[in-house]
């Protein structure tokens, strides 16, 4: 991109909204209003989101992946991961965000009792890890049209 491309793009956004931090508590219940969500950690290539489907269960992100792949290698390597889950309405330009960091451990092969509310994966295929994310951070940003 030349010089004089980038001095043709706008500074400032002209949607009038504004960014606004949220709660914990907030965050939380934001949370339990989704069904998906973004697993973020570094493989060996470098940072990756995943997106998963997930649940709630009081304040721990629970989710299923499949034992061989880039996410569970991480996971048995390293339990440092983020989770990020949004909603955007592009034509009121606004939504929300929501970033957990923390540690994720496996909780149990579900083969070995009986399933009781974790999430049923969406794709084809085994996924007989249950995974927990125990948040030791959790983040939150609104951005909100401003009254006219």
């Amino acid at each position: 991109m030349s010089t004089s491309a980038r001095a043709e793009l706008p500074l400032q956004g002209n949607a009038a909204g504004q960014l606004i931090d949220v709660s914990r508590a907030e965050c939380l219940a934001l949370l339990a209003t989704e069904e998906i969500g973004r697993v973020v950690y570094c493989d060996r290539q470098g940072p990756l989101a995943v997106p998963v489907n997930f649940r709630l269960d009081d304040e721990t992100i629970i989710f299923r992946t499949a034992p061989n792949n880039s996410l569970a290698a991480h996971l048995r390597e390293s339990a440092t991961c983020a989770f990020e889950v949004d909603r955007i309405d592009r034509t009121m330009r606004s939504g929300w965000s929501v970033v957990v960091r923390g540690s994720a451990a496996l909780v149990r092969h579900p083969a070995v009792a009986s399933d009781q509310g974790w999430p049923v994966p969406w794709p084809d295929g085994t996924r007989q890890f249950v995974i927990r994310i125990t948040p030791l951070e959790v983040t939150g940003r609104r951005l909100v049209v401003a009254s006219r």
